[in-house]
């Protein structure tokens, strides 16, 4: 599909069907998170991709009782980091000098910006490492519509809840967003018919 026929396409899918989607289109959503922009390319969230139908059904009962995660045939929870530290971004500058053969006067200025980010006071660390997360998710939602694939973004879960079932380090790290993956169940779905509710562009774009 075209980008623009993909995204009318998609919609936040309620009802799927449990037919599995095949693995390399799977790991194709993936990649496109790995690929998704990242402040300083350091990706301050980690994605955990489960079809474990136990594990599933505990996200189910403990945090989130919306239907369609027992229907989807992948679960995608997205947590993200609380904090980060100087050891953090060393381990990113050792990627960053071996994909770009980068000098230390490329390193040190680099490691300089970040410092700044991560050290300033007023900055709240865990709300901007949230909003990296959404841009993930949203390159994961848009890989999947152009593979003709439902995603189903979900925010309304209890996060502490799912943080325990997975027995998190909160001080680390927090479940911030899931996704699920399948195909609508059209006869069941009662919004898989119904037209995109939208802005028209002229009330959502002010042009200067």
């Amino acid at each position: 599909m075209h980008l623009i026929e993909s995204l009318n396409w998609r919609y936040a899918t309620k009802r799927m069907t449990g037919e599995k989607i095949p693995d390399k289109e799977l790991e194709t959503i993936l990649e496109a998170i790995r690929l998704a922009p990242s402040a300083y390319g350091l990706q301050p969230y980690r994605v955990i991709v489960t079809e474990n139908r136990k594990l599933i059904q505990q996200v189910f009962e403990r945090s989130c009782p919306q239907a369609v995660l027992l229907q989807c045939s992948h679960l995608l929870i997205f947590k993200a980091r609380k904090r980060l530290d100087e050891a953090y971004v060393e381990e990113f500058l050792k990627e960053f000098r071996s994909a770009r053969n980068a000098n230390n006067e490329q390193i040190n200025s680099y490691r300089e910006k970040m410092l700044q980010v991560i050290h300033n006071p007023e900055i709240n660390t865990f709300s901007w490492t949230t909003h990296q997360t959404y841009l993930a998710l949203g390159y994961a939602t848009f890989a999947a519509a152009q593979l003709g694939i439902d995603a189903t973004p979900i925010e309304g879960f209890n996060s502490e809840a799912l943080n325990r079932l997975l027995a998190l380090n909160e001080e680390e790290e927090e479940t911030v967003l899931m996704l699920t993956l399948g195909y609508r169940n059209t006869n069941e779905d009662r919004l898989a018919h119904q037209p995109k509710v939208r802005k028209p562009l002229h009330l959502l774009v002010e042009r200067l």
